[in-house]
């Protein structure tokens, strides 16, 4: 087996634990979305792809290592899974799409690899015990809301070459006290920095 089907497993409330085949490469859209009871998975190696919303409403699961393989994680991935306290990213991991980890309101650190390029819209938004984020120096773009009400979050350093900063990025952000942005810095759009109640440093 090698590609699990769109919806295979969706709103299977009981399930607790999956063993996946060596042989899998893709896990399909919505696979496992509102598997509510689902604590841990443990992702094969050789896995390249997953799609959109497949363990969106995960609210039991802990953690998650992504494997070498995932290049990209899609819409709304791990949206919802408020359990969530700890992701390990693959060297390889280029972009995180839009609300991929929407609403994870236990996640509490995020350290991104050094080929990350693009942080899509909403892709952190309400990680309401996010302490901490290291930016890799490859970041060129930060999109609309992607840390938008990240209330715990109080610094935050851009790397050089960022060049733009979307729409509320940081909206929200209360516990922020103190931005570093590079030179290179071209864009800082409408209300990145709204409500951030507490930033003194800029």
């Amino acid at each position: 087996m090698t590609h699990l089907p769109d919806r295979a497993f969706r709103n299977l409330t009981s399930l607790v634990s999956v063993a996946f085949p060596r042989s899998l490469v893709s896990i399909g859209s919505s696979a496992f979305e509102g598997c509510s009871s689902l604590s841990s998975i443990d992702l094969p190696a050789g896995l390249t792809a997953i799609n959109n919303y497949a363990f969106r409403r995960c609210s039991a699961l802990s953690s998650v290592t992504l494997p070498a393989g995932i290049t990209s994680i899609g819409l709304s991935t791990f949206a919802l899974c408020s359990f969530i306290n700890t992701v390990t990213f693959p060297a390889g991991l280029t972009s995180i799409g839009p609300s991929a980890f929407h609403l994870c309101s236990s996640l509490t650190r995020v350290t991104f690899p050094a080929g990350l390029t693009f942080i899509g819209e909403a892709a952190f938004f309400r990680c309401s015990s996010l302490t901490r984020v290291t930016f890799p120096a490859s970041l060129t773009s930060i999109s609309c809301a992607a840390f938008s009400g990240c209330s715990a979050l109080a610094r935050v350093t851009f790397p050089a070459t960022l060049t733009s900063i979307g729409d509320c990025a940081f909206d929200a952000c209360e516990a922020l006290t103190t931005v570093t942005f590079p030179a290179g810095l071209t864009s800082i759009c409408e209300a990145a920095f709204e409500g951030c109640s507490s930033l003194t440093n800029v």
